[in-house]
């Protein structure tokens, strides 16, 4: 075990920010076909396993974490699918806590606007590979230029432009990433950061002795796919365009709907019925939302009760979801989330209507060194 990310994980403050990231560039939603169908898709899914064993998928994942105020979702997702591997592959301790702080730096570096995606993280992780939480800890808040606070002055303050816009973002100079460790460790060269070079050593260790992918091609392109990949024991993310009704965010009331707050606790998501408010106004408000599905159950009903656009509230049931670990702590999403009369508190359950027809599902292909054939 390297040393670098052999600490044991330390908890992140819960929080319900519920912060989300801009509309994600890449959708393609999985197609449902039956096993043995051929080239034709068939309308339903032909299953004899109705569900996973979630239970212990669930008993593997590393701690809930929180993003808190920024919109880093996709970063804590993908941290947490390296983080289960890793523990899985190579018997890492269970509370392995690495470095989203890190993963953000790298996908906001240069950049101007907030947000990622799987496959943008995974490549980031494959290029760079990640510390410990503990040599780059997190900060859960994104600077603004009109407020800043006195780390972000002194990490950024001598920057202009996109650096220094990248800076507010990554709360650390881009430039940092490429400079020699004499420049880091002198503090007279303008780009004094020994706590960086630290980091970025140990990402190193980890990208040479534990990053090895046997494909780059993350997409999971049909569902019956998705679900043998959870049958064996293997997590996804999904990226999924956000409906704040179905969410039960805390902006669905500022467009109109209604919101259920014990279907917030209790980690319900449920579905953008045509002819909804949520349906209509939340393209309006464009953002969207990644997640780590652990588990599924095609014969679990979720009943959710929507307000449509003629002012009437009705019901609508739905069959089949998807069983996810959350990135918003454990006090407000999901605080009262269970399965089968046991509590998991910050997961839920999303319906798979919703999933398949607005998300993309992503698998980390982390393998062994050598195992790629």
């Amino acid at each position: 075990v390297i040393p670098a990310i052999a600490f044991a994980g330390n908890s992140q403050m819960d929080m319900e920010g519920a912060y989300l990231d801009p509309p994600y560039a890449i959708h393609q939603p999985p197609k449902v076909k039956s096993v043995g169908s051929g080239p034709e898709e068939a309308r339903s899914l032909d299953r004899a396993v109705v569900r996973n064993d979630f239970e212990t998928l669930i008993q593997k994942q590393t701690p809930v974490r929180a993003q808190e105020k920024r919109g880093t979702c996709s970063i804590f997702s993908a941290t947490a699918l390296l983080e289960f591997h890793l523990v899985e592959l190579f018997d890492l301790i269970p509370t392995l806590d690495l470095s989203e702080e890190w993963l953000e730096y790298l996908a906001t570096r240069n950049r101007t606007s907030d947000g990622s995606n799987s496959w943008t993280n995974f490549n980031l992780i494959d290029q760079f590979g990640m510390p410990d939480e503990k040599l780059l800890p997190y900060i859960g808040m994104t600077w603004k230029k009109e407020s800043l606070p006195p780390l972000a002055v002194e990490r950024c303050g001598h920057l202009t432009g996109v650096s220094f816009s990248s800076c507010l973002l990554g709360h650390r100079d881009p430039n940092l990433l490429f400079a020699s460790e004499a420049q880091l460790l002198d503090p007279s060269s303008g780009l004094y950061d020994p706590e960086f070079l630290y980091a970025r050593r140990a990402a190193r260790e980890v990208k040479e002795a534990y990053i090895n992918y046997s494909s780059r091609d993350y997409v999971v392109r049909y569902v019956n796919e998705i679900q043998d990949l959870l049958d064996q024991g293997i997590p996804l993310t999904l990226g999924a365009a956000f409906f704040y009704g179905s969410w039960n965010h805390r902006t669905a009331p500022e467009l109109g709907m209604a919101r259920d707050m014990n279907g917030w606790y209790k980690g319900i998501v449920g579905y953008p019925e045509p002819g909804s408010v949520d349906a209509v106004m939340s393209p309006t408000k464009e953002a969207g939302h990644s997640i780590v599905i652990v588990g599924y159950d095609n014969e679990k009903r979720v009943t959710t009760r929507i307000r449509m656009v003629d002012g009437t509230m009705k019901s609508f049931t739905y069959t089949g979801v998807y069983y996810f670990k959350n990135s918003w702590g454990k006090d407000g999403f999901g605080r009262d989330f269970s399965i089968d009369g046991r509590p998991y508190p910050g997961y839920g359950m999303i319906t798979q209507k919703y999933a398949h027809e607005y998300g993309t599902f992503f698998r980390l292909p982390l393998v062994r060194m050598g195992d790629n054939n």
